[in-house]
This record gives structure tokens, sequence and C-alpha cells, in this order.
């Protein structure tokens, strides 16, 4: 799953570098967009990577490519750890 998600941003990249005008415009609007979404993502998902362990500007940057594909099986296996230790 995350190579897709590696492969649309790679998709954007070319639209904005190599694309028609009109095309540019959309992919840098989405990139952008997109990117603007990850950094809300990290903020509300911010308890949840710091519990997890290791750098948070780690976490940043994995959040910034892989979005939910980084955190959900972070917060799942938080979640299971809690149920099993109740």
């Amino acid at each position: 799953m995350k190579q897709s998600v590696l492969g649309m941003w790679f998709l954007l990249l070319l639209g904005m570098l190599f694309g028609s005008e009109a095309v540019a415009r959309y992919t840098s609007y989405a990139f952008v967009g997109i990117a603007l979404v990850h950094v809300v993502e990290f903020l509300l998902k911010k308890n949840v990577l710091a519990k997890a362990g290791g750098s948070l500007s780690q976490h940043f940057l994995q959040v910034m490519i892989y979005g939910i594909f980084h955190w959900k099986p972070l917060e799942d296996q938080q979640a299971s750890a809690t149920s099993e230790g109740s």
C-alpha cells in the first residue's frame, strides 16, 4: 500500500514539472492540499506517535509521506496492548 502512496506523490511531481499549465496548476493545488491535510493529521495524532517512541521528527516525515498508513498501525498496536493489559 505504501508503494501506491509513493507512486501518487511521484505522479503529482511529474504533473507539476512536465504538465501543461493547467495540469501543473491543479497538481500543485493537490500537492499543497495533501501536505496541509498531513500536517493537521500529524497534529491530531501526535500523542499516538509520541507513545510509539522514536523521534517525532521521523514520525512527522513518515506522516507527511504515508499519512494514515503510518500512524494507524501504531494506534491499533497501542489499543490492543491496552486491552490486553486490562
